[in-house]
C-alpha cells in the first residue's frame, strides 16, 4: 500500500476505524465519570454488561499493586477499591481494545502520565473546579485517541521506524507515512463517537490549543502535560521528539517556564502508578 492510499483521514477511520470494540460502553463511562454525583453503582450497571472488562477490574484490584488482605470477588467492592478514575482507565483501554503486544504498554503510560498530570497542572493553577479537574484527567487520557487507532490498524510500524529515521515528532512521521496526523483523524474518530466538545479540541489540537475556540485554555493545560511527559521521556515511541510548543500557552496562566521542570518532577514522583497502569493495560 502506498503512501498516497492513507492521504484522506476519514477513508483511513472507515478502513480501520473496527478498533472500538464498543463505542456505546465508552461514552457511557465517560459520562458517569463526568458525574460529580457518580457512585460504584453507576459505574456497575454500565460496566457488568462487559464481562472482559469487569474480569480486567477484578483482577486490578487484587493485584499486588491494589492488594488487600483478602480477595474481592464482588465487581461493586472492586470499584470502590480502585476508585472511578483508575477504572476509567481500564474500561477505557478495554472498549477501544487497545490490548496486547507491540507499543501498547507504552502508550497506556504516555495517555496516563498526561492524564494525572493535566488534573496536576489543572489544580496548581488554581482555575478549576474539582469537576473540571476530572474532565481534564480523561482529555489528558484520551488526547491521543488518533495515534491508538492508527496503532490497532496494523499500519503504525511504518511510523514508528519512521521515527528512527531522526529526530522528527509523532505527528510529522505520521504525516511522511499517511498524510496526515493523530490530531486530524482523532477529531474524526472523537466526532464519529460523539465525544463532549472538550475531549474533541483536546484529542484534536493538542498541539494546536489556539486552534481551540471553545476550550483554548483547558487545551493548553494538556498540551503543557503532553510537553511535560515527552520532556521526561514519558513517550509513545521511542525516540519520538518533543512537540513544539509557544511561550504564550505559558504565559496564558503566568506559568515561568521553570514550573515545566517541577511539574516534571512530580510527574517521576508517580512512575511507580504510571508504570502498573501502563503495564496492565497493555497486557
Amino acid at each position: 500500500m502506498s503512501e498516497s492510499d492513507f492521504g484522506n483521514p476519514e477513508t483511513f477511520f472507515k478502513n480501520h476505524g473496527g478498533v472500538p470494540r464498543n463505542p456505546v460502553l465508552i461514552q457511557q463511562t465517560l459520562t458517569v465519570l463526568r458525574d460529580p454525583s457518580c457512585s460504584a453503582s453507576d459505574l456497575v450497571q454500565v460496566l457488568e454488561k462487559e464481562p472482559a472488562i469487569s474480569s480486567k477490574v477484578l483482577k486490578a484490584a487484587n493485584s499486588v499493586f491494589f492488594g488487600t488482605p483478602k480477595s474481592i470477588t464482588s465487581l461493586k467492592a472492586a470499584i470502590v477499591r480502585l476508585g472511578n478514575h483508575n477504572i476509567s482507565r481500564m474500561a477505557l483501554s478495554a472498549s477501544l481494545g487497545a490490548n496486547g503486544g507491540g507499543s501498547w504498554p507504552d502508550f497506556w503510560k504516555h495517555s496516563v502520565a498526561v492524564a494525572m498530570l493535566s488534573r496536576h497542572i489543572g489544580r496548581f493553577t488554581g482555575a478549576y473546579t474539582n469537576q473540571e479537574e476530572e474532565e481534564l484527567f480523561s482529555m489528558g487520557l484520551l488526547h491521543d485517541l488518533g495515534a491508538m487507532v492508527e496503532m490497532g490498524s496494523g499500519e503504525f510500524p511504518r511510523v514508528a521506524q519512521t521515527l528512527k529515521t531522526g529526530p522528527v515528532t509523532l505527528s510529522e512521521a505520521e504525516s511522511m507515512v499517511f498524510g496526515f496526523d493523530h490530531g486530524r483523524l482523532g477529531r474524526i474518530v472523537a466526532e464519529q463517537w460523539n465525544f463532549p466538545g472538550d475531549l474533541v479540541d483536546a484529542i484534536a489540537y493538542h498541539h494546536q490549543p489556539e486552534l481551540s475556540k471553545d476550550f483554548y485554555r483547558k487545551v493548553i493545560v494538556v498540551h503543557l502535560a503532553d510537553l511535560v511527559a515527552h520532556g521526561f521521556q514519558m513517550t509513545n515511541i521511542a525516540g519520538e521528539a518533543a512537540p513544539p510548543t509557544q511561550e504564550a500557552y505559558l504565559q496564558e496562566f503566568s506559568l515561568p517556564v521553570e514550573q515545566l521542570m517541577i511539574f516534571g518532577d512530580w510527574l517521576l514522583s508517580q512512575k511507580n502508578e504510571i508504570d502498573a497502569f501502563g503495564d496492565m493495560m497493555g497486557a
